[in-house]
Order: structure tokens, then sequence, then C-alpha cells
């Protein structure tokens, strides 16, 4: 029998709509009125979820625009292009770079923005770190976003010290610290705040002595199912709760050589690691994190070198995936191959009425190559077991670490880009996108009053 409370349909469907797509999907389940009422509205809406791979966006070394590879859809395409954005100030053109990514926003340094919906909201200053380092030392800090639209429209940004640097003399003490305190802006009250995580565990290690033993680990992290991994810079990980204030170290995986880099992210069961070593040898190890025993296992052991392919740099230019450039001090918005400036190539990907089969299409054959190649790590594709990979010679490469298939995406860097003289070309960070449809950003202060306290 159907015991739900008697509303017209119009009605009922005014108070579902307010609720986040988890409390929707549930709600289903109360009676067949409810249900009815969801589907017939279409409520619940998975396409406008952050569920498919929009495109990679690209932080080059020296280049302050963020440039953007996207990925061919029979969809709505999204641009990658950033400057609406721009707080619009005289004689002021923000730097259009994005810091991190997260279920679809973009944080950048003034703004956390929409690309698929474009919408925007500015950001007030960040306050000062309310723990400040030991005398004798020095912090440097990163930005970390949390969005998830199945629970809530809101989204929250985190700023974390790094392992601490050595200035001068200090004494010894443990890092990180039992408790830690963070400013954490939440844009349900549009402020920033104070919160205290307490640490559940062993530290990571002893400051100074620590600092000696520092890897590269770039600006790396993963939201899943309620807690923000971060890489850190002394390659452990810090996984933090945000359900109940706890945190923990997590150890990266130890018995590997000293001269590597580690990449942490989200790929289709969960958070993953993967490692590049020796030019070619690709491991990746997937975080196995029950009931807070957390464990690498091992997932893929192999030196990719033999099956790379040996592409023909002169010729091949574009890919079937489209690199949207951008430098906005010059105006400069357009295809890789097209001379002329244009508002927007992703009509260019609607009309071709194709979606990008990431199995099959662009298979490429292995081929010889020079032993002088070198392969960078771009991210983990979000719901496949592939990892992107970039060749310094101007390609963007997909493996599938499961079947070993290597697929050719596109070009990497701009002609702009490439064009200058005497300047080295680098990939400094990259973020695979995944494009959220839903609604506008929460507005809840005024900003300018914000700003001006």
């Amino acid at each position: 029998m159907d015991l739900a409370p008697s509303l017209p349909d119009d009605v009922l469907a005014a108070i579902l709509r307010r609720l986040a797509p988890r409390g929707l999907a549930a709600s289903r389940c109360v009676c067949k009125s409810w249900r009815r009422v969801v589907d017939a509205h279409r409520l619940l809406r998975a396409d406008l979820l952050p569920l498919s791979l929009g495109g990679i966006f690209l932080n080059l070394l020296d280049l302050y625009f963020t440039q953007f590879l996207s990925r061919p859809t029979t969809g709505a395409a999204v641009s990658g292009r950033l400057d609406y954005t721009a707080p619009g100030e005289p004689d002021v053109v923000p730097l259009f770079y994005v810091l991190d990514h997260c279920n679809g926003l973009l944080l950048l340094d003034h703004c956390v923005v929409n690309p698929a919906t474009r919408q925007w909201a500015l950001l007030p200053p960040p306050p000062p770190l309310p723990q400040p380092p030991p005398p004798g030392m020095h912090f440097r800090t990163d930005h970390y976003l949390v969005f998830d639209p199945t629970l809530s429209p809101n989204y929250e940004l985190f700023i974390m010290p790094d392992v601490p640097f050595k200035l001068n003399e200090c004494e010894e003490f443990e890092w990180p610290p039992s408790t830690l305190i963070l400013p954490v802006f939440s844009s349900n009250t549009g402020s920033w705040e104070e919160r205290t995580f307490g640490r559940e565990g062993e530290a990571a290690g002893m400051v100074p002595g620590m600092v000696g033993s520092v890897r590269d680990c770039h600006h790396q992290c993963a939201y899943w199912r309620g807690a923000l991994y971060i890489c850190c810079s002394d390659c452990f990980v810090m996984r933090i709760s945000l359900t109940d204030n706890k945190y923990r170290v997590i150890r990266l995986p130890t018995d590997v050589p000293e001269d590597r880099e580690f990449y942490l992210g989200k790929s289709i069961k969960g958070v993953y690691c993967a490692s590049l070593f020796q030019g070619s040898q690709l491991q990746v190890w997937f975080l196995n994190d029950p009931c807070g025993q957390a464990e690498w296992v091992l997932k893929h052991d192999r030196d990719i070198f033999p099956i790379l392919p040996n592409l023909n740099f002169d010729k091949q230019c574009d890919g079937p995936w489209i690199l949207q450039q951008f430098n906005y001090w010059q105006g400069v918005v357009q295809h890789s191959d097209e001379d002329s400036a244009v508002e927007d190539n992703n009509e260019a990907i609607v009309e071709e009425k194709f979606e990008w089969d990431s199995d099959n299409d662009n298979v490429l054959e292995p081929g010889s190559r020079s032993k002088d190649s070198y392969i960078l790590f771009l991210g983990f594709h979000p719901y496949k077991e592939v990892v992107f990979l970039s060749d310094k010679l101007d390609r963007v490469l997909a493996y599938n670490w499961s079947s070993s298939k290597l697929q050719d995406l596109g070009k990497l860097f701009p002609k702009f880009y490439t064009d200058r003289p005497y300047q080295y070309t680098w990939v400094k960070a990259s973020f695979p996108y995944t494009p959220c449809w839903l609604g506008e950003l929460p507005e809840k202060l005024n900003l300018e009053a914000q700003l001006e306290d």
C-alpha cells in the first residue's frame, strides 16, 4: 500500500528537486508515487553527474595559462577557455591557471569555476595558517578542492602545509603533528574557518631529518568516498576523513629505487598510485584500504619501451582529441593547426558526431624507438584501467594497463608555445577532467562585503 503523504505531483517534485542525487535515488524507494514523480520529472539524471572523461587540462612550464586537450563527444562540448572569470579590473589579467580539479570544478587562483556550465564564484583572500611553522622552519602550501555533487551542491577548499623545510638551526619535531589545524573555505557559508583534524596512528617522521629524503612528488591528490588523499612531498599519503575529522599517514611503496616519482590519483576502483623509473618502467598500485588497514597492491609492472610507437612527428600533427590553445595575453584562442583565431573550436567536435572509443580507436603498433625518448605521467583515467602518458616530443598517449594497449590521442603542446626560441617545453601538472552539468555554483554571502572586510 502507498502510505506516502498526499501531495500534488508538482509540489512533491519541487520538494524532491532540492535533494542531492544520492538522496533522490533513495527517495525513489519510498513508494510508487515518489518513484513515479522522480521519473516523470526526470529529477534523477546521471548524465549530468561527472561520470565521464571530458579531457585533460595541462599546465606547461613557463606558461601561466592552462591548455585543454578535449575528448570527442556527441554530447554538449566543453570549452577550456577561462577568461570569462576575470574580475574585470582594468589593466589586470589574472593567471587562468588550474590549481586543482574535483568532480567537474576547477580551482583557479582567484575563483572556482565549472567549465561545463560556465558558472564561477570568486574566492575571498585566504587566511594565514593557524599553525605557523616552528622557529627556523618554513612552509610551502597547496590548495585542494573537494566537491561531491551526489551529496551536496557545495564545495570546500583546504589549505595544506607541505613538509617543513629548514631555514636555520631548529629542534626536532614529528610531522605531521598529532593535531592538524587547517584553513577551510566552505561555499555553504562563503567564508574561511579553522578545522581541526586528529591524527590516528604514527607520524611520518621527524623534522628536519626527514627533509633530506624528499622525493619528487607533484601536486597529486584524490577524493574518494568522503576522504581526501594527498601525496606529500616526502612521498607519504595523508588520508583526511571529512566525516569524522580524523587523518592518518599512509606510506607509499618503500621497496623501490629512490630515483623515481610517484603519482597519486583516482581511477576505476578507488585510489591508485603510479611511478615511472628507468625511463619506461611503469608500475601501478591500488590502495586497498578496508577499515583503516591500508595496503598497496601492485596491479601492473612492465617496461613499456618495447611497445612505444615510432610516430612521425614531422607529419602527424593532430590526433583524434582536440588541443584547445589559449594565450590570453595575445588574445589567441585557436585550434592547434589553424592560423585564424576562433571563438570556440568545440563546434568541430560536435559536428563530427562520434564518440571516442577508449578501447579500440587509434590503437598504435609497437615501433622502434631511440633510447633517448622520455615518457611523462599525466594522470589516471577516472573510470578505466588507463593511464595517460606524454611523449616529450609532443604526443599524448593512453595506455591500458590491463590489455597493454597503447593509443595516440593528439598533440601535447600549442604551436605558439613550441615556437618560442630557446625555451624548454615541459608539463608541470595535468588534471583529467570530468564534466559536471548540475546547476549553478551556490551563492550565499555578499562577496564584495567579504572582500572589503
